[in-house]
């Protein structure tokens, strides 16, 4: 399918300029150079907001078969489409454009998407403040007694940065002039660290950093387990136990066995000893009887 040559790829460049106030006005040439028209096409596009603005989001459909004199596109939010977006795009230049602006406060943030009815082709823009991405999938593991460092980092530079500690009814601001023994908060523009310091067992838990930008703060957090020095004995005690009571097991059977294999013994030995003391006595009375006779023939 035909695209426009590489030198429309300029007109895919963001521009962004100051409108009144602080607000500004972001005009996004999305895919210039033509959206493929194959069915259910989506493109996503990030776009990371900072402070509250008039944004407008542009869409450009190309290469259309039979190239309708016009065709029907809509804006949607989060999937919903929005009222009263629906509009007809006529052809120019062989071209579809759809724009739409948005006031985009904290509460706007989302995926907006344009739709064009006649392909299904879309474009989806998530609007969305800067994603602190360095989470862990794993705790940060330190002892009782010790210091942990803990840190956080964005590509852009926040208004500046807040740490929490996650409790059971949310968070817990952390505030170091009330607890200068026990945390240190350092800022460096886009980064940020959490001293902990004489660590005990109750200081487990979530670390939540907070980076603050006009519009909303974007959070990310990081786990802290925290172990005894005995932790790690743990596993090897527990199989040192388990040894123990599997000797003592084995030890309390053959008592309990012993004196049964005695009785067992004793009742197969009965028969042999009644037949040794019937050969005893017969043996006795055979010599008796011989000392008779011997007494007699004397006489």
């Amino acid at each position: 399918m035909h695209r426009p040559s590489r030198t429309q790829h300029s007109c895919c460049q963001r521009s962004l300029f100051s409108m009144a106030g602080v607000r500004q006005l972001i005009l996004l040439l999305l895919y210039c150079e033509g959206m493929n028209t194959g069915q259910n096409q989506v493109i996503i596009e990030q776009l990371e907001i900072l402070t509250p603005q008039y944004i407008e989001l542009l869409c450009n459909l190309t290469d259309i078969p039979n190239n309708p004199p016009y065709i029907t596109g809509y804006w949607t939010k989060d999937g919903q489409e929005i009222e009263n977006s629906e509009e007809t795009v006529n052809r120019n230049n062989e071209q579809y454009i759809l724009k739409k602006t948005f006031n985009i406060l904290a509460r706007d943030l989302g995926n907006y998407s344009c739709i064009f009815r006649e392909n299904q082709a879309q474009v989806t823009f998530v609007l969305d403040v800067p994603v602190i991405k360095d989470k862990r999938d794993k705790p940060v593991v330190s002892y009782t007694g010790d210091s942990v460092v803990l840190d956080c980092k964005l590509k852009h530079t926040p208004n500046t940065w807040i740490w929490y500690k996650a409790n059971n009814t949310g968070k817990e601001l952390i505030n170091v002039t009330a607890n200068p023994l026990k945390y240190k908060i350092f800022i460096y523009g886009n980064k940020t660290k959490l001293t902990v310091l004489n660590l005990t067992e109750e200081d487990s838990g979530k670390y939540i950093c907070s980076a603050e930008f006009d519009i909303k703060p974007s959070e990310s957090y990081v786990e802290l387990k925290v172990l005894s020095y005995t932790e790690p004995l743990k596993p090897f005690i527990a199989i040192v136990v388990e040894v123990i009571v599997l000797v003592t097991l084995i030890l309390l059977w053959e008592k309990c066995n012993k004196p049964q294999n005695d009785n067992i013994s004793a009742g197969e030995n009965e028969p042999c000893s009644e037949q040794i003391s019937k050969l005893t006595r017969d043996e006795s009375n055979g010599v008796e009887k011989n000392t008779a006779r011997q007494r007699k023939l004397e006489h």
